[in-house]
């Protein structure tokens, strides 16, 4: 994943844009979850029968950016830690950041989660008799118990890919120089806005051959083992990670995708308005076509998002580090508690924007609480929930800036 040469190699530097981009998408997937609440074509998400159009515009919306962002920031900073650790350590971190809290989330909130569901649909059960249950089974064997962390499931086989061309494909060879030089010549040509549009159209008719060549697979829609993925939703965000990672190995293909273009922002309005999305009732062709406006409004959002962020971000600070530090928490605890604060909600007879607003604010809110009280105090839980073991480095940045509160550092005029 990375090259010989000096030159072509990412730059040690820490990328505040990109991280700020991720982190406030993690922060918007409250939005997303909670709109499933209100919006008529998910029903199943609660007994709600408070709804609203405008939350489906608004999930599906977010559909189109969202994970597709996820993947992209995967596999750029996938390349960034191989350029930096041995493969061995790589995968050490992959498994902390990644692995832990997947299998912590999957065993505690998902099932709590997963539970309540089973209970909304007329499961008898209590949660002790549940577990072993032919519906606990299901949960398992169906890929159910991931619920919104499928996201971090897709992204381990694409690491360990990762690891497997760091570690066998030798340093110089052709393959290593073509995925910088491909790279570094798209830089080039897609420099100017005429080109660029082009290259967006390039981009999304390569996500649609994606898709039809998955879907030709056979099988390709069943799971690929028991508790799995399918081939074609494991895949279908692969060229996401894959241009995340040809960003990451040339600087300057990195610099013409987030480079500001005065019409990026009113093309990524537009897509989010207009939101193409192939339906079973279009005919081939026409099916054929909004699939590919579908990659093409997805991939004008992201690469406008990753401009609007490397424009207005770029230097970072307390407030982004605190942003991307919490980020990991609110993916992964938020959506049991949109689940259950959703469920109480069913009771309450408000307007549908108040309840919406309550269930987003108070979902986020706590995980703000959870994370600054608990997994940023305690060493046990920052390793399970955020794979992290720096508690020791947070207290003492927590007790210098108590000392600076304390004992202000006296002027030079003083």
């Amino acid at each position: 994943m990375t090259t010989s040469t000096a030159t072509s190699a990412p730059r040690p530097q820490h990328y505040h844009d990109i991280d700020g981009a991720r982190s406030v998408l993690m922060f918007l997937s409250v939005a997303l979850h909670a709109g499933t609440v209100y919006a008529p074509a998910r029903p199943w998400i609660t007994a709600n029968t408070a709804r609203h159009e405008f939350f489906d515009w608004l999930i599906f919306g977010f559909h189109l950016f969202v994970t597709p962002t996820f993947f992209f920031v995967g596999g750029f900073f996938a390349v960034l830690l191989l350029s930096r650790r041995a493969v061995g350590d790589f995968l050490l971190n992959r498994l902390l950041r990644t692995g832990v809290p997947l299998v912590t989330i999957a065993i505690t909130l998902n099932m709590i989660e997963l539970y309540l569901r089973y209970v909304d649909a007329g499961g008898a059960e209590n949660f002790v008799g549940w577990i072993g249950s032919p519906n606990f089974v299901e949960v398992w064997a169906s890929g159910l118990w991931a619920l919104h962390l499928w996201f971090l499931v897709s992204l381990i086989p694409m690491f360990l890919l990762a690891a497997l061309v760091q570690k066998f494909v030798p340093q110089g060879s052709v393959l290593r120089n073509k995925a910088v030089a491909i790279p570094d010549w798209l830089a080039v040509i897609a420099k100017s806005s005429g080109a660029f549009a082009v290259f967006l159209v390039l981009l999304a008719v390569g996500n649609t051959a994606n898709y039809l060549v998955a879907g030709q697979v056979p099988g390709t829609y069943e799971l690929i083992f028991p508790g799995f993925q399918s081939w074609y939703k494991l895949v279908s965000e692969f060229p996401f990670f894959v241009i995340g990672v040809m960003a990451a190995l040339s600087p300057s293909f990195l610099a013409t995708l987030v480079k500001w273009r005065g019409w990026m922002p009113y093309a990524a309005a537009i897509a989010l308005i207009i939101q193409p999305y192939s339906t079973p009732e279009q005919g081939d062709l026409f099916s054929l076509f909004m699939l590919f406006a579908n990659q093409l409004a997805i991939w004008t959002i992201v690469l406008f998002i990753l401009q609007f962020f490397h424009r207005y971000f770029i230097d970072g600070g307390p407030k982004t580090a605190w942003l991307a530090d919490c980020a990991l928490s609110m993916y992964l605890f938020h959506h049991c508690l949109v689940y259950v604060y959703g469920r109480w909600l069913v009771g309450v007879e408000w307007p549908i924007w108040l309840e919406f607003s309550v269930l987003t604010i108070g979902a986020a809110a706590t995980v703000i609480i959870v994370h600054e009280y608990v997994v940023r105090r305690f060493h046990f839980a920052r390793l399970l929930f955020n794979g992290k073991t720096d508690i020791d480095a947070i207290r003492r940045k927590r007790a210098e800036k108590a000392n600076q509160r304390r004992y202000p550092a006296l002027s030079p005029a003083e």
